[in-house]
């Protein structure tokens, strides 16, 4: 069977070759009709462009990359997710590399989309990765930071430190004056740091309140796990706090599977707010307080700006809001919360 022409889905659409070229291109100066007409005769003969031939009149290759630290995580998964669904609707094909938090497959990683001659690459997430990075986007590679953030590089990012600190003083304003945050180490990610630092300042503005920090890297490799265990370690005693919060809802399930193992109820003996929203921390026992961040948004916002890039765009840093989660196992008054974080 012969192989469908740009020309066969000319005569198909009623227009010149030349406008199904940058119909298919999506250019401004095609109507939505023509764009729509052009495709449905595209669909209908079964034509895919010439990707190769493409790069040559563009100098472009249609290929993007995106780069995680751990495509196994909800969060990543959904991130990558979004970009290949926004990058498909403007023409873009998607290679996703997992560095698994090492740098040195972060260098291979980047090398390898490099080859494929990638017109620009979306990192998303922390990662020890920084020195490629920069010295990716220093060769004027076109590059966006999505969940971190890089000086000189664009980035789309979300207001964690606001966040932690509106939620701690909100506790605080409802009667908690026994804080503990529990967390991952946080040299290597900035997102990371800025939730630490979000609970150090929330924690400033509540005299008379305490605070234990529990930065263990148990929690870096087996968060579930390392909840459980820490809470049998540090929450278990008479004394312990009456507010945890975490980085990650499965820090925060470890710690509350654990508390009611030890007949310590949640929230009443122990409230426990997670991180991230996970599909599942609704239907834990107790429901999880938590904290939503848009995966969806953050990777097609990382997506347009990289397109804007390779198109010689100039592009600005977005930083999007948090929505915090009241469930079960951390109360929060929404007035109290309203005071500091307005939703």
């Amino acid at each position: 069977m012969t192989r469908p022409t740009i020309k066969d889905v000319a005569r198909e659409a009623g227009v010149s070759a030349s406008t199904v070229s940058r119909a298919l291109a999506d250019n401004d100066a095609i109507s939505d009709e023509t764009k729509e007409r052009v495709a449905a005769a595209a669909e209908k003969l079964g034509y895919t462009p010439n990707t190769a031939a493409r790069c040559l009149r563009s100098e472009t290759s249609g290929i993007i990359g995106i780069v995680v630290p751990d495509i196994s995580g909800e969060f990543y998964a959904a991130c990558a997710s979004a970009v290949f669904h926004t990058a498909r609707e403007h023409g873009y094909a998607v290679l996703i590399a997992d560095t698994e938090k090492n740098a040195g497959f972060g260098t291979e990683s980047v090398k390898t989309l490099l080859e494929r001659q990638a017109d620009g690459i979306i990192f998303i997430g922390g990662g020890r990765d920084d020195r490629i990075l920069e010295e990716t986007a220093a060769k004027g590679v076109p590059v966006v930071t999505g969940d971190r953030r890089i000086e000189g590089i664009p980035s789309v990012t979300f207001n964690n430190r606001e966040t932690v600190s509106a939620i701690v003083r909100a506790l605080y304003d409802d009667g908690y004056r026994r804080f503990a945050y529990a967390g991952e180490p946080v040299g290597y990610s900035g997102n990371l740091m800025e939730r630490y630092l979000g609970f150090k300042d929330g924690i400033s503005r509540c005299p008379g309140a305490s605070a234990a920090e529990v930065i263990d890297p148990r929690m870096d490799t087996d968060k579930l796990r390392a909840g459980y265990e820490i809470f049998g370690e540090r929450f278990s005693g008479a004394d312990r706090p009456e507010a945890v919060l975490t980085s990650n809802d499965l820090i925060a399930q470890g710690i509350i599977s654990a508390a009611n193992e030890a007949g310590v109820s949640v929230p009443g003996g122990v409230a426990v707010a997670g991180f991230d929203d996970a599909r599942v921390s609704a239907y834990w026992t107790p429901p999880m307080t938590t904290v939503r961040q848009d995966a969806a948004r953050l990777a097609e916002e990382c997506f347009m700006k990289l397109y804007a890039l390779i198109r010689k765009e100039e592009v600005t840093d977005t930083v999007l809001r948090q929505e915090v989660i009241i469930r079960g196992s951390m109360r929060i008054s929404g007035e109290s919360l309203g005071r500091y974080l307005p939703q």
